[in-house]
C-alpha cells in the first residue's frame, strides 16, 4: 500500500500516533466517534480533505494491524508513550513481506525508500532534484519525496541538513542517519537482546541490527529491481550509526590484535577506515 501518495492526502507519522492514542485511550471507540473526537464537524471544512488525513491515519494503522476492529470497535494495544508506538510502527514497516502473515499489507513504498537511503553515503545531504530524481524512480516525484522527509526523520533513519552541509535550502535535505533507529534497536529490541558489559565479535552486532532493521544493507530483503547496490557504501550508514552511539555511550567499539574477524568501517575514524574486531554493548 502506498504512503508516500498526497492524493487525497498523506498518511504522516504524527497523526497516526494521535489516531493510535485516541483509540487506546478509549477502547471500542467508533471510526465515526474517533473522527468527531479528532476532528469536530465544526471545523472539519477547514482540515485536509475534510478529515481525510484521520481516515487515512486510521485505515493505515488498520492495514499494519496496529489497530483492529470488531463489528466496528476499534482497538489498539496500550504502549507507554509516542517513542513506543514508533517503536512498534517502525517494526512493522521495515520487515520484509511475509513476516506477518499472508494477509499483511505492508508500507512498501516507505520500505523502498528506507533500502535506498540506506546505501547512500551520510556525508551527503541529499536534494530530490540534483540527487535523487537523477539516480532512482523509487520516490516518483518531489512531493513523495517531501512525505519520505518526515517518515525517514520520524522512523530514527535520517535527519534535515544542517546548514554546513548544505547552505541552500537545508531544511529540504535528508542526511542518511540511522543512528537513533540503532541504538532504539539495541535499547529494544524485538528479537533476543544482546549480552551487556561482555566483548562480543563486531559481525554479530551487525548481523543483529540487520535482523531488527532489514532495511539495513547485507539483509537478504534489503533490495528490489533497479538498486544500485553500491558495495563501497554497503557499511557507510552501519559505521555512522555504531561511532554515534559509542560516542552516547551506548557501546564501546575495540580493535585487538590477531582478531577472528574484523569489518571496516568507512569514514568512521576522522574521515579514514577504522578497522573493529570487538564491541560492548554499555547500556
Amino acid at each position: 500500500m502506498e504512503y508516500l501518495n498526497p492524493s487525497p492526502v498523506a498518511a504522516l507519522p504524527h497523526t497516526m500516533w494521535l489516531v493510535y492514542r485516541a483509540v487506546m485511550e478509549r477502547p471500542r471507540v467508533s471510526a465515526d466517534t474517533l473522527l468527531d473526537l479528532l476532528v469536530p464537524e465544526v471545523i472539519r471544512a477547514k482540515t485536509p480533505a475534510d478529515g481525510g488525513h484521520v481516515k487515512v491515519a486510521l485505515a493505515r494503522l488498520r492495514r499494519l494491524e496496529l489497530i483492529s476492529a470488531h463489528n466496528d470497535e476499534l482497538e489498539a494495544a496500550p504502549v507507554a508513550d509516542v517513542e513506543a508506538f514508533l517503536r512498534q510502527l517502525r517494526h512493522r514497516i521495515v520487515q520484509p513481506a511475509g513476516t506477518f502473515g499472508p494477509t499483511f499489507d505492508g508500507a512498501d513504498d516507505i520500505r523502498k525508500g528506507l533500502i535506498w537511503l540506506m546505501r547512500e553515503s551520510p556525508a551527503n545531504a541529499l536534494d530530490y532534484e540534483a540527487d535523487v530524481a537523477t539516480r532512482t524512480s523509487v520516490f516518483v516525484n518531489g512531493t513523495r519525496w517531501n512525505t519520505f522527509r518526515i517518515w525517514c526523520d520520524a522512523l530514527g533513519f535520517g535527519q534535515a541538513a544542517l546548514s554546513v552541509m548544505a547552505k541552500n535550502n537545508a531544511g529540504n535535505r535528508i542526511v542518511p542517519n540511522p543512528t537513533r533507529a540503532v541504538t532504539d534497536a539495541i535499547a529494544h529490541p524485538f528479537g533476543e537482546a544482546l549480552p551487556r558489559g561482555e566483548q562480543l565479535p563486531i559481525n554479530r552486532l551487525v548481523e543483529f541490527l540487520r535482523q531488527e532493521l532489514p532495511v539495513l544493507p547485507g539483509h537478504p530483503s534489503a533490495t528490489f529491481e533497479g538498486l544500485n547496490e553500491d558495495e563501497g557504501n554497503a557499511l557507510r550508514v552501519i559505521g555512522l550509526a555504531l561511532t554515534t552511539a559509542e560516542e552516547l555511550d551506548v557501546l564501546t567499539l575495540e580493535y585487538q590484535s590477531d582478531p577472528s574477524g574484523v569489518m571496516a568501517l568507512p569514514d568512521a575514524q576522522h574521515g579514514e577506515t577504522r578497522y573493529v574486531s570487538t564491541v560492548t554493548i554499555r547500556k
